[in-house]
């Protein structure tokens, strides 16, 4: 065991964040629980969750000890983000003995540690930005007051995990030029978790999409091509799993066109080992996010293409993200325009052009194999610590 190792075993931990499906936060308690002598994780669903209830759990020495859970609540937005503050204040503000570390997820959950730290109860604090973007709400209000707090929790935690170079940039231009405490901590994967299929196991013509079905990802065009990409390539298939708002809108369009036997739709999976089971069967994943400079994923690292290339798949995506360039230098797949014609076109590239496409799933494999979970956090602990 290093001094690093050494120092986590004696260090007490507090994560705080909202939560809907499993990401970043999560990801980070699975990595902490196991090497910190205590850690909390407290969890604030977000409004159209069906259980609203915060919780918390405690693990003492990897072991979970308590779960706890707050009342149902049904209340306006602005209400319930109230309740997840005086939650945090008052489970973490009455535990007994003083936090190492405090790593709120965004704004709000930062600005409770940021009280927490002022009261004497947090020695350090991080705030963990996983969202943003300049408009984060359409209500103005509430836009207003999310980069308020966002500009309070920059300039007074001792550091801000950002998921990529270009939320710093953006800070920069409303006038928050503290950037010696931001340091990128961007997406992971389980890369040892996830069982990839040989050459030979893969369904060869299954395109996949996985995640929110919802607009701007690119879903209306993807369907709206494939009698395009059918006709050149019979045995092309579509999944597309995950669930949302659009479903039944793209079922709908999948009826009107004939494609019933072309397009399979599964429901969200929460666990996500057997997301990555039905990944790892399939050829190339598509990320065709919507052109918006304003978009979250234009200043995030959206975890999608990162876990289709750890599952084994070139990715079809456009030049949105900034993993789009990566993907692009370094052979992961195709960068497209978000037009049928140029997405076609870079799927029958990867259906049909099998020396490339051999290529690039050797490429995507060998990548991900360096961005696994457990390096990106001890990087970042590194410098908290």
């Amino acid at each position: 065991m290093n001094d690093f190792e050494s120092n986590l075993k004696n260090i007490r931990v507090a994560i705080v964040t909202h939560v809907y499906a499993t990401g970043p936060a999560q990801e980070l308690e699975d990595y902490l629980k196991v090497r910190v002598k205590e850690l909390i994780f407290i969890g604030h669903p977000f409004r159209y969750s069906h259980d609203t209830r915060s919780f918390y759990k405690i693990y003492k020495n990897g072991v979970l000890i308590k779960t706890h859970y707050s009342f149902n609540y049904k209340a306006p937005e602005i209400i319930l983000y109230c309740k997840d503050v005086f939650y945090s204040l008052l489970w973490l503000f009455f535990r007994k003995g003083n936090l190492d570390l405090y790593v709120g997820a965004d704004p709000l959950n930062g600005f409770a540690g940021f009280i927490l730290k002022g009261i004497g109860r947090v020695k350090k604090t991080v705030l963990y930005t996983i969202d943003y973007v300049p408009r984060r709400f359409n209500n103005k209000v509430l836009n207003w007051v999310y980069h308020r707090l966002d500009s309070c929790c920059v300039r007074n935690s001792d550091f801000v995990w950002n998921l990529s170079a270009r939320m710093t940039e953006e800070r920069k231009k409303k006038g928050i030029l503290k950037t010696s405490n931001q340091i990128v901590v961007p997406i992971g994967v389980n890369f040892d978790r996830i069982q990839r299929r040989d050459n030979d196991k893969i369904n060869r013509y299954y395109l996949v999409y996985m995640g929110h079905i919802k607009k701007h990802q690119g879903l209306e065009l993807i369907i709206n091509s494939l009698k395009d990409i059918i006709n050149k390539v019979p045995k092309a298939k579509l999944l597309i799993v995950g669930g949302g708002d659009l479903k039944e809108h793209l079922k709908d369009l999948v009826a009107k066109n004939y494609l019933g036997k072309y397009v399979e739709f599964k429901d969200y999976i929460p666990d996500h080992r057997d997301v990555e089971s039905i990944l790892s069967g399939c050829a190339i994943g598509l990320a065709l996010y919507e052109p918006d400079p304003y978009s979250i994923t234009w200043y995030a690292d959206p975890s999608k293409p990162k876990q289709y290339m750890a599952s084994g798949l070139p990715v079809i995506i456009t030049s949105v993200p900034a993993i789009s360039d990566e993907i692009k230098s370094k052979r992961l797949g195709l960068v497209v325009n978000y037009n049928k014609e140029s997405f076609v076109n870079g799927v029958f590239k990867l259906l049909l052009d099998n020396k490339f496409y051999f290529e690039c799933r050797k490429n995507v494999i060998e990548f991900s194999s360096t961005i696994r979970w457990e390096t990106i956090f001890s990087n970042a602990l590194l410098r908290c610590l």
